[in-house]
């Protein structure tokens, strides 16, 4: 036993080295929480605006922060019951003592049939070690099956389901599932747990199929329906290679190439009283989407279009891509995976016809109507880019059938206006460019 004053000086220290970090702590952690405040402070319109490259950083960054305080407090806890028992004989060690990170290195080391074995011991042992298998173990077979980002699991997994759900990353479950997973694009092995759950429903209710992919014979990808021309084909010839208008090396298909997600070909559209058909063959007649992920954002687009309807369009109006300052040739030069600013998303496309297209999308999911900007180019004429703007918004109340589409539709050209720029008032005014 050490004496009092002893005591006293070691916890001198201990708070010496302590408190300045835990100060420090607390003032970034005001300042965060400021932070915080502010942007949820921020008005529909502005927090739109906002550069969706930035929304995904900071939602990582509160993700990596989040588990990095899980962690702390975890410590901390573990800190706290250890200190306790050495001072307090009358209480006992529990499992749950145990800091977390001392048994995550045993389990890790620890095969699986291992791990079974311990955990079916005793319930007290089992349940101390759910959370840490959950937390490390189960997270790090995930990655090292490569995996990262295609599965996840609940976090609420039973504890049966726990050792099921290492069985099936470790081992590799029934059917050998990794590997299937593993030879796909990521974009497809994602959708391919998912597009069952979003169904297409009509106006009186049916329901329409649903965005689900199939693998048929392994090496082939289908979509909504398993039959054969509504194959996908990957990473296909492009139609117009060396077309003038893009100012690269490569065609910004292959100059903005993702990996994972790669420009796909298809031919499946929806006729209206006929439902999901296929038009031609997808090798001759298909058109090639910039990427998979893409393609399946303008089926979404393509249903809600042509079997929900209530869409209005304005005229189509040509203008020149020089018009005003060159507006037009940087939209239609820059990455068309980029949406313009003031825009949700972006899908590209080239048609075997050599026709050329962007849908820019104005409107989010937050908004009560869907909108889009398309720029569309013709295969004799690469210097005058064809506008419209679709619009779901219902026409304003009074205002003539024959106005302006900005009269009718003012919500729709506000935020048309903010994307447009310069060439706004050629689009929406019909000035001369």
């Amino acid at each position: 036993m050490l004496p009092e004053t002893a005591n006293s000086t070691m916890s001198a220290v201990i708070r010496g080295q302590l408190l300045p970090r835990v100060e420090g702590y607390r003032l970034k952690q005001a300042q965060v929480n400021s932070c915080i405040d502010q942007l949820l402070q921020m008005d529909t319109d502005t927090a739109a605006s906002m550069a969706p490259l930035m929304v995904a950083k900071v939602s990582r960054q509160f993700a990596a922060v989040s588990d990095l305080l899980a962690e702390l407090a975890e410590t901390i806890n573990s800190t706290i019951a250890l200190t306790t028992h050495s001072r307090t004989q009358a209480r006992r060690l529990h499992i749950s003592d145990i800091p977390a990170n001392p048994m995550s290195v045993v389990l890790e080391l620890s095969d699986l049939t291992a791990v079974a074995r311990v955990r079916s011991t005793a319930r007290p042992i089992r349940n101390a070690l759910r959370p840490i298998i959950r937390r490390s173990r189960l997270l790090k077979a995930i990655e090292q099956a490569g995996v990262s980002g295609v599965v996840q699991f609940d976090p609420l997994l039973s504890r049966g389901d726990v050792m099921k759900a290492m069985w099936m990353v470790e081992e590799g479950g029934e059917g050998g599932w990794r590997e299937d997973f593993l030879s796909l694009p990521r974009v497809f092995a994602q959708w391919m747990l998912v597009g069952r759950g979003v169904a297409f429903r009509r106006p009186n209710g049916q329901q329409g199929g649903t965005l689900e992919l199939f693998r048929h014979n392994n090496n082939e990808i289908r979509a909504i329906r398993n039959k054969p021309n509504f194959t996908l084909s990957l990473n296909p010839p492009l139609p117009l290679p060396n077309r003038p208008v893009h100012p690269f090396l490569q065609h910004p298909f292959t100059h903005h190439a993702k990996p994972h997600d790669p420009p796909v070909r298809h031919c499946i559209t929806w006729l209206h009283g006929m439902g999901w058909r296929t038009i031609g063959t997808v090798n001759d007649d298909g058109a090639v989407y910039a990427l998979a992920s893409s393609l399946l954002k303008e089926l979404v687009r393509t249903h809600r279009l042509f079997a929900v309807r209530g869409f209005t369009t304005s005229p189509d109006v040509v203008v020149v891509r020089s018009a005003r300052g060159g507006h037009l040739d940087r939209i239609m030069t820059r990455s068309p995976h980029t949406p313009l600013n003031g825009c949700s998303n972006v899908t590209t496309w080239e048609a075997a016809s050599e026709h050329c297209g962007q849908a820019h999308f104005v409107t989010t999911a937050a908004d009560p109507f869907i909108s889009w900007i398309f720029f569309g180019l013709d295969p004799d004429d690469d210097q005058s880019v064809h506008v419209t703007i679709s619009t779901s918004e219902l026409p304003a109340a009074g205002v003539p059938h024959d106005a302006p589409f900005a009269h009718r539709f003012s919500l729709t050209a506000a935020k048309a206006r903010r994307v447009l720029g310069p060439i706004a008032p050629i689009v929406l005014d019909g000035q001369a460019p």
